[in-house]
Parts: structure tokens; sequence; C-alpha cells
């Protein structure tokens, strides 16, 4: 049985402009995807992993759109899982 914070993740995602499709959820400048099919996840562990990702990629974000754009998509993962966490 799917974890029913999945559904929630999805829908802060999408309040971001994450787009689903073909079973993934993508990020709004497409820089990553991920699909939802862990039964057992461990949501603070990714938090921890995209914050720390974000934290590193934000010196960056002045060298290239591709930067920015990256550190963007993962900001707004990084807030969805907080607010999932935070329920």
């Amino acid at each position: 049985m799917q974890d029913p914070r999945w559904s929630q993740l999805k829908q802060h995602l999408m309040e971001r402009g994450w787009t689903w499709r073909d079973d993934a959820l993508y990020a709004p400048h497409e820089t990553m995807w991920f699909s939802t099919n862990a039964d057992h996840p461990n949501f603070a562990m990714f938090r921890d992993c995209m914050s720390s990702t974000a934290d590193a990629t934000a010196p960056y974000v002045d060298h290239s759109v591709d930067n920015a754009h990256l550190h963007d998509d993962l900001v707004s993962l990084v807030a969805a899982l907080d607010e999932v966490l935070d329920n």
C-alpha cells in the first residue's frame, strides 16, 4: 500500500508548478523528476538530501540560467516536503 503522504506531496508540488505525467512528478523547469512508487518512503531523509543539494547550488545561481532553475526547483521541492512533514 502506498504511503498517503505521496498524494499530499504531489498536491503541494503541483500547486508550485510541478506537473504529473508518465507516473512521475516533473519540476517546473524540468531539471528533475521522480516517481512516487515507494511503499515506505523516508520523507525526512529525502527532504534533508534535497535541502543539502539546494544549499550547495545556491552559490551558483548567478552563473547560469540552468543553475538558477535547478536551485528554484530544489527549493520548491524542499518547501513541499516541509509542508508534508509538518502535517
